[in-house]
């Protein structure tokens, strides 16, 4: 591949991530406290969301926890309020987002899970799990997780070379080192970097300025950039994208069909899974595992929690 392409993508990419990083980190990271008569700092808490619309009290809609102890930690006579001062460009975003899901994506997705049978598509989740072991290394080298960095060194090796190029994980089966997915986010979170503010990105959902900057920067950075040339770089990470999605999307329809306002119920699910890894930060390789299959199924758990509602509903005498 010519190096002058390289140099002027990485020149560009730089400009922009250093934009929206500077944003982050002089963006108001720490809850503000509001005055209440009663308290609310305990299970089942409320938020307070101020956007171009007003100000919202919201109930959790994932999960009940009380206030972390941390910078975020506030007196019991307060509620946490978060603002959203990127709405007016998170809604136009959304709305084309939640169109593409429902006419393109969803669609898609649908077919691809029936059509591609579960071998398949775990060994290709395998092969891009496989092919960002790089960056999980450098992002735990900078966070001091030097061990855990040898770890992804060993499995990126065994899998490219025993494993066929990814496809399959002989580390994890034959050599019990277990994948510990590591992102430039987590690296700034280990800096005490801000999460800025919330943010939608196009395609990619729910994001935030720390997390958007982290997304942006290891897709430019990632070892399929450099192994391949484009187009075919945009249309293996495309579909690495679509794969990831695809098992998501019959969550993200039923729950799309069940609120009045999607934007708003999508922005308080983000924003609840971020108060809980606040919360409960994560301390060893085990508790990273665990957090990272949560993530993962962060939409279902909204929709069962969404279904407990609803049972609960029902169940009322009228």
């Amino acid at each position: 591949m010519p190096i002058t392409p390289i140099l002027n993508k990485i020149f560009v990419s730089s400009i922009f991530c250093a934009t929206l990083f500077l944003s982050a980190c002089s963006s108001n990271t720490t809850p503000q406290p509001i005055p209440k008569a009663e308290t609310t700092n305990s299970v089942g808490s409320e938020l307070v969301v101020k956007s171009s619309h007003g100000t919202q009290t919201i109930e959790p809609t994932v999960i009940s926890y009380v206030a972390p102890n941390s910078e975020q930690t506030t007196k019991n006579d307060t509620q946490l309020a978060f603002d959203d001062p990127l709405e007016f460009i998170n809604r136009p975003i959304f709305a084309f987002n939640d169109k593409l899901f429902e006419y393109i994506l969803i669609p898609a997705a649908n077919g691809y899970t029936k059509v591609v049978p579960d071998p398949v598509r775990t060994s290709v989740g395998h092969f891009f799990g496989n092919i960002r072991e790089p960056l999980n290394a450098l992002n735990q080298l900078f966070q001091g997780d030097i061990a855990d960095s040898g770890k992804s060194v060993g499995r990126f090796l065994i899998n490219s070379t025993i494993g066929l190029l990814g496809f399959f994980d002989p580390a994890t089966a034959w050599f019990e080192i277990n994948e510990n997915v590591s992102t430039i986010n987590d690296t700034l979170v280990n800096y005490d970097v801000g999460y800025g503010s919330y943010l939608v990105l196009p395609i990619l959902g729910q994001s935030d300025l720390r997390n958007g900057f982290s997304t942006i920067t290891e897709s430019i950075f990632n070892p399929i950039q450099y192994a391949t040339e484009n187009p075919q770089t945009l249309y293996i990470q495309s579909y690495g994208g679509f794969h990831a999605f695809a098992p998501q999307a019959p969550t993200y329809e039923k729950l799309r069909s069940e609120t009045d306002d999607p934007y708003v119920f999508f922005r308080n699910l983000y924003m609840q899974s971020m108060l809980r890894d606040q919360q409960f930060p994560v301390e060893d390789t085990g508790n990273k595992l665990e957090q990272q299959d949560t993530k993962k199924v962060g939409l279902q758990q909204g929709e069962n929690e969404h279904n407990v509602d609803d049972d609960a509903s029902a169940s009322q005498p009228e």
